[in-house]
Order: C-alpha cells, then sequence, then structure tokens
C-alpha cells in the first residue's frame, strides 16, 4: 500500500526515515482535491469538449451527469498543459490562508521543513480542514520536535518513487544507497524561505 513517508534530517544533516502514514492518497491528493474544490471553479477537461453531447455553456451538473464522474485536475490525464499546476499555483495565492499555503507546500517535492519552524507546521496540519491524513502525521513531528538530533522533516508522498530522502543516490562500492544531506547538498528548498 502507498503511505506518506516522514523523514528526518540528523545533526549531521543526513536523512533517516522516520514513519510511514498509510495511503498516500490521503495526504497530498487529499490535500489537492480540497484545495481544487474550495478555490478552483469546476475543471471540464478537453477530451469532454471533444464529445458529441458537449456544447459552449454546458453546466457542470451535466458533464457529470454525461460523464457518470466528477473530472478532476488531480485524475486527469496529463498533456501539454499540466492541469494539476492550477492547483499547484494556488501556493502563490492571496486567497489561501498561510495554514493552508503551509500545507500544500509540504506535498511539493523537495521541500524540507527546518525544526525551529515544525511547531507552525504542526498548527497548519491540525486546524486544516480536509479529510486527510495530517493530524497524524501532526503527531510523528510532534515526536521529531522533541528529538535533539532531528534538525529537518522533508517528505516523501508515495512509497512507489523509488528515489527518497534516505536513498537518494547510489553508492557502487558499497552496492548501497546514499541519504541525501540537507547542509551539504543543494537539491531541496526550505519551506520557511519560500513563504517568507
Amino acid at each position: 500500500m502507498s503511505q506518506t513517508e516522514i523523514y528526518g534530517f540528523d545533526q549531521s544533516g543526513n536523512a533517516y526515515f522516520k514513519a510511514g502514514i498509510k495511503n498516500s492518497w490521503r495526504g497530498a491528493m487529499a490535500i489537492w482535491s480540497f484545495l481544487e474544490e474550495k478555490y478552483l471553479p469546476p475543471y471540464i477537461p478537453d477530451y469532454v469538449k471533444v464529445t458529441n453531447w458537449y456544447y459552449d455553456g454546458i453546466s457542470f451538473d451535466e458533464v457529470v451527469e454525461n460523464l457518470g464522474y466528477a473530472p478532476t485536475r488531480i485524475t486527469s490525464p496529463l498533456g501539454k498543459d499540466n492541469p494539476l499546476q492550477e492547483i499547484w499555483d494556488l501556493a502563490d495565492s492571496e486567497e489561501l490562508s498561510l495554514n493552508e499555503k503551509i500545507v500544500l507546500y509540504t506535498t511539493f517535492d523537495s521541500v524540507l521543513v527546518k525544526k525551529e519552524n515544525m511547531p507552525r507546521v504542526i498548527e497548519a496540519f491540525n486546524k486544516f480542514e480536509g479529510v486527510t491524513s495530517l493530524k497524524e502525521q501532526a503527531v510523528v513531528l510532534s515526536e521529531m520536535f522533541e528529538d535533539e538530533n532531528c534538525i529537518a522533516v522533508g517528505w516523501n508522498q508515495t512509497s512507489v518513487n523509488a528515489k527518497t530522502w534516505d536513498n537518494y543516490a547510489y553508492d557502487e562500492k558499497t552496492d548501497d544507497g546514499v541519504s541525501y544531506n540537507c547542509l551539504t547538498q543543494d537539491e531541496h528548498f526550505w519551506l520557511f524561505d519560500e513563504l517568507d
């Protein structure tokens, strides 16, 4: 089963696996779905616009009735225009609350949070309105915040991704994975540097 993986970074900056929260669809996908429904207009994909029943001005209810489901930006096929980008772009929207922006940023690839900012993330996770795994993640983050060895946290939204923070590169000499180091490597960004 997929999971939202939570990684810590130790005093030396090296990543380690901390916890897996079951069903990654309760992570990023649930967050994106909630924000799409709350802030974006209903989505009518291009494949609907070429059907024989589509017409200009069709209501979203009619689209749903004809398809048998409600299309979303999340489940639509990615073409030259990535419909998910509209959701991700909400990170720059003035409409979202600060807590919603924090939550959205934690779903992005390569984002890390410094220990001193973890209480703000925990608060944002606990206040998020959608049905997600964020409250479970907040419990893990609270434990990590109390751990003196932990200096930062990061996420991987699904267990099918081969490249994770604790298996970021491959060492041919030892035939092992090599952890990412948040102090010496620069393929990440700090969430609160981006927000501020």
